[in-house]
């Protein structure tokens, strides 16, 4: 359990750091007004050195099962293997990043901001360097994982610190004329990249459902799709509305979606202490379907992990309760209700999901 907490921490450590650095670089007549905590980016990066090493210690202790006391084996772990090599480039780069920060604000020295910058860069890139997807593609898995990570880190970090960091202001307007294009070129990025991993990852996303893997990144997608209605709602209809209302306050919104994106955040750090189920030679002991599965459908146990449809009307009235639900959160909107419309969006997820799974066979 802890792994899955920090690794969900990790995710927001990285979206505060560029969210932070992305709106110290834009000017203040294009953005509210916002007061970050003074420790927040560096603790942020503290977090972002401590929370990596989790995995490398997860491993190691593994590890000692077959080679060896821990101690003897971690010098191996981090000068042999590449998640521990990336780590020691990320620990690296976090001591330069916090050294700098402490020198100067980057708030209020652009070239200080603009090597703050390079630095998350790099942090990113050590972060796909290390994942699964790049042990599968050197290339291809590498570059769509640090994708992947950073568009959502873009997106999500100003997100965050636009809803829970910013001041009553009148430059909402002018702040979402240039953060709604942006978060739908992040979007696209989640989505392209999300595509290239799955092909690595997932040869069958519906076979995936049987299995642990499957079944989060199922719910992954169907919280991304409660966002994305967040995304819709302030987005194109925020505009609208503050052109009508200049005082109007978005903050709540914000907040609200970026729960919902939170939870997206935990979906995929659950997926990450998985088993993916892709044909890997180093383990060849079979898949076995999850616990869930065999709940949801008496004890069956899925051997063949091949996904077969049928009708069932459990299942078709999930579904149902699933669109009330989609609607519900547009119907919000009208109300004013951000809170009432990311539970709405959760339920949306549970009952997409239990949906989807109540089809199988």
């Amino acid at each position: 359990m802890y792994a899955y907490f920090s690794e969900t921490l990790l995710y927001l450590c990285f979206a505060f750091v560029c969210g932070a650095l992305l709106l110290n670089a834009v000017p203040a007549a294009n953005k509210p007004d916002i007061r970050l905590p003074g420790l927040l980016l560096f603790n942020a990066v503290i977090g972002i050195a401590l929370l990596s090493l989790v995995p490398v210690i997860k491993n190691t202790i593994f590890l000692t099962q077959f080679a060896g006391p821990f101690w003897d084996i971690i010098d191996d772990v981090l000068l042999d293997l590449e998640f521990g090599k990336a780590w020691l480039w990320m620990f690296g780069l976090c001591t330069i990043f916090l050294a700098l920060t402490a020198y100067r604000d980057p708030a209020k020295h652009p070239a200080v901001n603009a090597v703050a910058g390079l630095l998350a860069l790099g942090l990113l890139f050590a972060y796909g360097w290390a994942s699964h997807a790049a042990g599968l593609s050197e290339s291809w898995g590498f570059l769509a994982q640090t994708i992947h990570i950073a568009a959502a880190s873009v997106w999500i970090g100003i997100l965050l610190i636009a809803g829970w960091f910013a001041r009553p202001s009148d430059n909402w307007l002018r702040f979402l004329r240039w953060f709604h294009p942006l978060a739908i070129g992040s979007v696209l990025l989640i989505v392209a990249a999300g595509l290239v991993l799955m092909a690595y990852i997932v040869p069958s996303y519906p076979n995936s459902w049987i299995v642990s893997y499957g079944q989060a990144l199922l719910i992954k997608h169907l919280l991304l799709a409660a966002a994305l209605v967040f995304g819709l709602l302030n987005g194109f209809l925020l505009k609208s509305k503050l052109r009508r209302q200049p005082g109007f306050d978005p903050r709540p919104w914000f907040r609200a979606e970026s729960v919902v994106l939170t939870l997206v955040f935990a979906a995929t750090a659950f997926m990450g202490m998985q088993r993916p189920p892709h044909d890997d030679p180093e383990n060849p002991e079979p898949l076995v379907s999850s616990e869930l599965f065999r709940l949801l459908h008496k004890g069956e146990s899925g051997e063949s992990l091949r996904a077969v449809f049928g009708f069932s009307p459990a299942a078709a009235a999930f579904g149902l309760i699933a669109l009330v639900f989609l609607f519900l959160m547009l119907l919000c909107w009208k109300r004013n209700a951000p809170w009432k419309a990311a539970s709405l969006g959760v339920g949306f997820a549970a009952a997409g999901f239990l949906s989807a799974m109540l089809f199988l066979r």
